[in-house]
């Protein structure tokens, strides 16, 4: 079985890795006979194909948005045009509209990643007039899918009804960590760095991992903070991640009066992330937006209770009130009143912790995740579905 994959994640060819990525593309290969995936590079770092095994090969391409990926489907023709492609595969619906063409022109199966669902947003569509064109198009592509693999519950849910996606064609198969990156957050030692950030005046710690954007919803976060210290005035919110929104969320802090309380710490290398979730006292995640939140199932590894906005997969992460709670989207009080419950009752917030744990590692099994995978692949290649 010959695959061709179209992702957007630049690590796959700039060296450097966050999570698993390159490894679970790696699992994959040895279930086929081929993978290529074809990846956006920066133009400055020009490189030939990266051979990673006799069976994974990822072919940069070049240039900024749309030139890098009419780059890319031109070098997918070619590929189609050497050797059988069965399945074509692509990151998001927009780029589906590739997958879409080269299956007219190639009779391949196409599988579509629906992954966080932004389409699906309000919020998401008032930021700018392109995104109602985006969706339109991220419709027509879904329904044209022959499979259309989701990452959560609730979004498969989204894309039954709203879409009319028949069920059988939408599965639901998150990108889950490896036992190796698991074992890091589980055995990590955060006392270090909890006495490094909370010192003598701070006495506890509630953390954000994120990029600093706007679908992050970290404004609400910060005005849950200042409502936060108006009972506990001695805790810590610490900030992990880089982004477009960083001066604008410091100005915040400012303006709030909140910025003693409030740390930045930018980008944190992954590997010692782990130690971060240890430190803390709870995880939270505000997003207007998200699929199955890599955040929360690492807060989970660390036995940290949860406060999620209600949106993508954080309902198949966190049982409310069990393993944490799960508040409306962009609700400040709503989000303030379950921080302070959490930091008002630590021993219940523990037990919270190892509920998610529990949870989270009953849920996981990266190997049994690879292998139903490729068995969707298998019966896909199966069906007699018409190729349009």
């Amino acid at each position: 079985m010959h695959i061709l994959m179209f992702s957007y994640d630049k690590t796959l060819v700039e060296g450097r890795q966050i999570g698993d990525t390159l490894l679970r593309h790696q699992h994959y290969a040895e279930h086929l006979d081929r993978l290529d995936i074809l990846v956006p590079a920066p133009a400055a770092k020009r490189q030939a194909e990266i051979k990673v095994s006799e069976k994974l090969t990822i072919y940069p391409s070049y240039g900024h948005k749309v030139l890098s990926w009419l780059r890319s489907y031109l070098k997918a023709r070619r590929i189609c045009r050497k050797s059988r492609v069965d399945i074509i595969v692509t990151q998001d619906a927009l780029l589906g509209f590739l997958g879409v063409l080269l299956r007219k022109e190639f009779g391949c199966k196409l599988q579509i990643n629906a992954f966080g669902l932004e389409i699906f947003s309000d919020w998401w569509l008032r930021q700018s007039w392109l995104h109602r064109c985006y969706r339109l198009i991220m419709g027509w592509t879904l329904r044209k899918a022959n499979l259309v693999r989701t990452d959560a519950t609730q979004s498969k849910v989204l894309l039954t009804e709203r879409l009319n996606i028949p069920p059988e064609k939408v599965v639901v198969i998150p990108a889950l960590p490896s036992a190796e990156s698991i074992a890091k957050f589980v055995h990590a030692d955060g006392d270090r760095i909890r006495k490094s950030l909370l010192g003598s005046e701070y006495d506890r710690m509630v953390l954000f991992v994120g990029a600093l954007e706007k679908v992050k919803n970290i404004p609400n976060l910060l005005r849950a903070a200042k409502l936060v210290l108006s009972t506990h005035p001695k805790t810590l919110f610490v900030i992990i991640g880089s982004g477009s929104e960083k001066a604008h969320l410091e100005e915040m802090c400012g303006e709030m009066a909140i910025a003693g309380n409030v740390r930045f710490l930018g980008i944190i290398p992954y590997d010692d992330l782990p130690a971060y979730y240890a430190a803390c006292d709870l995880v939270v995640l505000p997003s207007w937006s998200e699929g199955f939140a890599r955040t929360l199932m690492e807060a989970a590894f660390a036995q940290k209770p949860i406060v999620a906005t209600d949106v993508g997969g954080a309902r198949d992460i966190v049982t409310d009130g069990e393993s944490g709670y799960i508040v409306a989207v962009d609700d400040s009080a709503q989000l303030a009143g379950r921080i302070i419950k959490l930091l008002s009752h630590p021993e219940k917030a523990k037990l919270m912790g190892q509920e998610g744990y529990q949870k989270a590692m009953a849920y996981c099994d990266f190997a049994a995740n690879t292998k139903r995978l490729v068995e969707v692949w298998k019966s896909l290649l199966e069906s007699n579905e018409a190729k349009e």
